[in-house]
């Protein structure tokens, strides 16, 4: 295997990296990925025995995530497309298979609609559709935690944010994605002097998904059991969406990629390469068109 490619780029005073890992014969254009908050690039090798029989896996430092500059506040995710665009063009793309998940799905729709020709296809997961008033109560108290000194206890009451914690729904690897979780996200807010607010920053700011979409094919999938936005939350955003797949991966919340990596990434790489999704048994139902332009055919 080709060994990955990393540089570092800046943009309006912040500095960014990337990292290439090459496929050996691509068939599809290069696969760009963004994860949630404060998630780095070398996160998602998970994805890449899937990724790589067909296409080259770019993945992101965003701003705020590893050594990459946390955004100022006068900056939104309008910066964090214009460095989707620096990136592709250091590149010399003209477009990519675009992954975004959880906070990096609110990245991938915002740069679709701005930029639409420079996506070949678009996969968004985990999407924060809307914040409820539940979540927002969770992260102020947990947020008093932490002004507190308390940091363990601001992670154990985020976990009620990002982890399902109904005892009678059925998750994959429910307790060692727990303990990951809690450790990733205590390192991620210690380990760094902008971690804590960077987090807060996508959390308590409107990154409501509107505005709908057109001209890029596109697949939106959850776990069933995701508590950051609902199944069926996320299947109406779907549905605003033209030419627009809805798929829910069973006994998985939130953190999908860890408690089903090898049926989510299949899932993605499936949706890509154009292969069907229908037949696939780790669905809780068919996937199925529900964008706008499915339902329209269905009503005339």
């Amino acid at each position: 295997m080709t060994e990955a490619i990393t540089r570092t780029l800046s943009l309006d005073g912040l500095s960014f990296s990337y990292q290439v890992v090459p496929a050996e014969s691509p068939r599809i254009d290069p696969v760009l990925v963004i994860g949630g908050v404060l998630q780095g690039m070398h996160g998602w090798s998970i994805m890449e025995r899937h990724v790589l029989p067909h296409a080259s896996l770019i993945s992101v430092d965003l701003p705020g995530a590893g050594q990459s500059t946390p955004l100022r506040p006068e900056q939104s995710l309008e910066t964090m497309c214009q460095v989707t665009e620096v990136i592709l063009d250091d590149l010399g793309l003209d477009r990519v298979n675009f992954l975004g998940y959880s906070f990096g799905s609110a990245v991938a729709y915002r740069c679709a609609q701005r930029r639409p020709e420079r996506l070949a296809k678009l996969a968004l997961g985990g999407v924060p559709v809307r914040i409820s008033d539940k979540l927002i109560n969770l992260w102020n108290r947990g947020a008093q935690r932490m002004a507190s000194g308390d940091a363990k206890g601001f992670v154990n009451v985020l976990t009620e944010m990002f982890l399902c914690a109904d005892s009678r729904a059925t998750i994959r690897n429910r307790d060692i994605v727990r303990q990951l979780v809690t450790r990733m996200t205590l390192r991620g807010v210690t380990a760094s002097a902008h971690g804590f607010e960077t987090m807060e920053r996508s959390v308590l700011e409107n990154l409501d998904p509107d505005g709908g979409l057109r001209d890029v094919p596109t697949l939106v999938f959850c776990g069933e059991h995701d508590t950051i936005s609902s199944l069926a939350e996320q299947r109406e955003f779907a549905a605003t969406i033209e030419h627009c797949t809805f798929a829910a991966i069973a006994e998985a919340d939130h953190w999908v990629f860890m408690q089903r990596r090898d049926e989510a990434s299949d899932l993605v790489m499936r949706f890509f390469t154009d292969q069907p999704l229908e037949d696939r048994d780790y669905l809780v139902e068919p996937a199925a068109a529900v964008g706008t332009a499915a339902t329209a055919a269905v009503r005339g």
